[in-house]
């Protein structure tokens, strides 16, 4: 029973892992395409060039013999008129008659002949590489074989039944839409082939069993793949907004996935009183700006004071996800710059609950920024007074400002998407974090799809690990409750101004 039960989870395991070759393949549907293109202009090319058409002019005759009186001994003098005309027609003789004729130098030509199976019917054919010579080979050789045949053959009688004709298309015609389709649909394969083998090789981060294999840090949490645009509005018009837990039009999957990610996160912050939460990934575009947009949200739902900082000064997101206009005085670069006072980039974002400091302009010294003592104390300031600080890290892979911000937090999250950053690059990155003054909680592994196109649909079967664990918090935290809203922020902005 054991043995059938681990059967079933290889076979699984491997099952999803074809499903992240056919998202692979889908994805780069475009080289397979291109590669198409490419192999059926080349046969286009190949086939145009080698190609050599091949025109075939025929004549029959009726093969009899003198005084015959019987079918069967035509048809026998047939076949014995075929094998020795057809030496005459090859010997050097009847070919040499054939040139002077034609004036030329050798003969461009092939001449067979054949018996029709039970008849006493011979035909002739001239194959040539135009039609005006195969006709002209053909009606030479009409002209001159009785010079031969009468001394070889006396007793045997031709007669013509077809006239030989100046051929009008090749023998051998070519289809180059048949051979361009064919080595068209040859190399898309190949390069499916290939681009197929290069993601199984790959090592990166297929499924929720490769994280256990091949990471040295545990799971904290899964975040299936959300729909973007579910509506018809939406997808009409391809709206770019952030997937966030307070859109209604999101799953109930998705809410809850961050519910869970909140509860575990409040009951590790509880024993050492950690409140700065440091959010990074080891390359662009794994979703780490919108997992710290959705904790922090998830920590103001339950009435927390939560200040969300982007500390991405590269390439800041945060402004986009809430769709904030900025001006200069309010960029979190200009403080650290050391242009303007710390409560001028304090923004109170009353829909979301949130305290933001954040910014949209690109420093390029923006490790120095993050390096001085200004980012420190920042966040000691901020910390001081707010309930939980959360921070949107540039990824480890372009700059060391992550490793700089894990120095000033409490926990740390690495967000993982899936099929995407190499195994040893995370390793990495999980190395420098358990090296840092920050706990590393573990990693978010981010945008999973189980199937072909989509995230887990079977509700039924979403997994809380170990949500019992943390069920003793949700009547102090007021899970599922509408969380209040801090109408009256001034006081905070007194405080942070008193830390100033």
């Amino acid at each position: 029973m054991a043995e059938n039960s681990r059967e079933i989870l290889q076979n699984d395991e491997i099952r999803l892992d074809v499903f992240c070759i056919i998202r692979a393949l889908l994805k780069d549907w475009w080289m397979i395409l291109t590669a198409g293109l490419v192999g059926a202009m080349c046969a286009y090319m190949v086939a145009e060039i080698t190609y050599a058409p091949v025109y075939v002019s025929k004549m029959t005759f009726i093969v009899s013999s003198k005084g015959a009186t019987s079918s069967l001994s035509n048809t026998t003098a047939a076949n014995a008129m075929a094998e020795t005309f057809g030496e005459v027609l090859n010997s050097n003789l009847l070919k040499k008659k054939v040139q002077q004729e034609l004036n030329l130098s050798y003969l461009p030509g092939d001449v067979v002949t054949s018996v029709v199976d039970g008849t006493n019917l011979m035909s002739l054919k001239v194959s040539a590489s135009s039609p005006e010579d195969a006709f002209r080979i053909i009606n030479s050789i009409l002209n001159h074989y009785s010079e031969i045949t009468d001394y070889v053959l006396n007793n045997v009688v031709l007669d013509i039944l077809e006239a030989p004709e100046v051929p009008k298309s090749p023998s051998n015609p070519i289809s180059t839409r048949n051979v361009m389709k064919k080595y068209g649909v040859f190399a898309m394969g190949i390069m499916a082939v290939l681009l197929a083998l290069l993601d199984y090789l790959k090592d990166d981060i297929k499924n929720e069993k490769q994280v256990e294999k091949k990471l040295d840090t545990k799971l904290f949490a899964t975040v299936y793949h959300e729909i973007k645009n579910r509506t018809l509005r939406g997808k009409i018009r391809n709206t770019k907004k952030a997937l966030l837990v307070t859109d209604p039009i999101n799953s109930f999957l998705f809410v809850e996935t961050y519910k869970k990610i909140r509860t575990k996160l409040m009951y590790k912050a509880e024993p050492n009183q950690s409140k700065v939460i440091l959010v990074t990934s080891v390359k662009e575009n794994e979703g780490k700006s919108t997992v710290a947009a959705n904790i922090a949200l998830t920590l103001a739902q339950e009435n927390k004071k939560v200040v969300l900082v982007d500390g991405d000064m590269r390439r800041p997101a945060i402004y986009k996800i809430f769709g904030k206009n900025l001006t200069t005085d309010q960029e979190i670069g200009e403080y650290l710059n050391g242009n303007v006072p710390l409560k001028r980039i304090l923004q109170w974002d009353e829909e979301s609950g949130l305290y933001l400091m954040i910014g949209r302009r690109h420093y390029a010294n923006s490790t120095e920024m993050v390096s001085g003592n200004t980012m420190a104390s920042l966040i000691r300031a901020v910390k001081s007074i707010a309930d939980y600080v959360v921070i949107d890290s540039p990824p480890t892979s372009l700059m060391a400002d992550a490793e700089i911000l894990a120095e000033n937090a409490d926990m740390s999250l690495l967000v993982v998407r899936q099929s995407m950053s190499c195994a040893r690059d995370i390793n990495d990155t999980i190395d420098m974090l358990e090296n840092s003054n920050s706990e590393l909680l573990g990693c978010i592994y981010n945008n999973v799809k189980t199937g072909i196109f989509s995230g887990k649909k079977v509700w039924g079967d979403y997994s809380y690990g170990g949500y019992k664990s943390y069920k003793a918090y949700y009547g102090n935290y007021g899970y599922g409750k509408s969380a209040k809203r801090d109408k009256n922020p001034e006081r905070f902005f007194t405080d942070i101004e008193e830390q100033e």
